[in-house]
């Protein structure tokens, strides 16, 4: 997209936004908006805001610039309904020619002739004999209405995401296998099986849109043991068919009033931990997790990760480029300068 010279002037010549990351998420049937700002060594999320389809075209600008969002960087998330997933056979090419020859057999997957716009992802561990790529793709004049109002609005988008992916950096790394259980509101349950910040497994699980509707009572007949049966059939898939560690722990943010009780009644019945979901992030006055969109919070909190990584990178590769310093220099820096490769290579992953 080109700009003027008015525009580019302007967004140079403004003053740096105080939020690190505005995540944008697009749901069934709204368009939700958070914003993370760094709170020593945490993030805390401080906006939230929801516009409906009909009205984000205008009313985003007009909060943009009313809460000094105005260049802050953006990451926009697709919840699971605007999109599907598609398992492609990984093409026999080099890494620089894969997403190139990825675009036939998505089309064919998708039955459309549409321009798309399209990426993927690898899954860090096959079913044996086969090599897959997880796929997703939208029709590019879609994009391209959402990134033009973004741009209106004066945010800098930098990356557009997709629920599965979003959500899994929402929780701490770690080598043993979590199954997640995320919902939008209205949507489906997205079940993903995530190891050091990876989705090995992912799947949704239709059939429970309107649980927010249902009582305690009504849940404890027959819905949780709905649930139940569908997590068993994801840790068989998971353990035998991938040969991976048993899952120890369950995290879920359902459509529910009653996350707790989802809570004991999923552990009673799978004999495994299960917990409410609640991310490593500071929920700012009036907010809580319960409220959240996990789409639009994923994306903002991958985001920021994301670019304090490069940040640390470009710090690094300046720092190499730069003529020697004196030994006693060295040796002070030294020590910071593996604290951020650490850092950064722990974020990357």
């Amino acid at each position: 997209m080109r700009i003027g010279w008015k525009q580019f002037l302007k967004q140079k010549l403004r003053k740096a936004s105080v939020y690190q990351a505005v995540g944008i998420a697009f749901t069934v049937d709204q368009v939700l908006l958070c914003a993370l700002k760094k709170q020593g060594d945490q993030y805390l999320w401080a906006l939230d805001a929801s516009f409906s389809h009909q009205r984000w075209q205008k009313k985003l600008p007009e909060y943009v610039q009313k809460n000094g969002l105005a260049g802050a960087s953006c990451f926009f998330a697709l919840s699971s309904h605007w999109y599907r997933i598609h398992q492609i056979d990984k093409p026999s090419v080099n890494d620089d020619e894969l997403l190139a020859a990825l675009q036939w057999p998505i089309k064919e997957a998708m039955g459309s002739d549409k321009e798309i716009v399209y990426d993927y992802a690898d899954f860090p561990v096959q079913v044996a004999g086969q090599n897959k790529v997880m796929a997703v793709a939208l029709a590019k004049e879609e994009i391209e209405k959402l990134t033009k109002v973004i741009f209106d609005a004066d945010l800098q988008l930098k990356s557009i995401v997709v629920e599965e992916l979003a959500t899994c950096h929402l929780l701490p790394s770690t080598s043993d296998p979590v199954i997640t259980l995320v919902q939008e509101h209205g949507e489906v349950v997205v079940l993903n099986i995530v190891k050091n910040n990876q989705v090995y497994f992912t799947r949704r699980l239709k059939g429970f849109e309107n649980i927010g509707e249902f009582s305690e009572a009504e849940l404890d007949m027959g819905i949780t043991d709905s649930i139940c049966v569908q997590i068993q059939r994801s840790m068989d898939f998971f353990e035998s068919q991938l040969r991976q560690a048993p899952i120890k722990r369950i995290l879920h943010k359902l459509d529910s009033q009653h996350s707790g009780f989802l809570s004991s009644r999923i552990s009673e019945s799978m004999g495994i931990v299960c917990e409410v979901f609640e991310p490593n992030i500071v929920c700012g006055q009036d907010l809580n997790f319960k409220m959240a969109s996990f789409s639009c919070l994923g994306a903002a909190y991958t985001g920021a990760l994301s670019e304090v990584a490069e940040h640390a990178l470009q710090e690094i590769i300046g720092k190499e480029s730069k003529p020697p310093k004196s030994k006693e220099v060295q040796k002070r820096n030294a020590k910071q300068t593996i604290l951020t490769e650490e850092v950064t290579h722990e974020v990357a992953n």
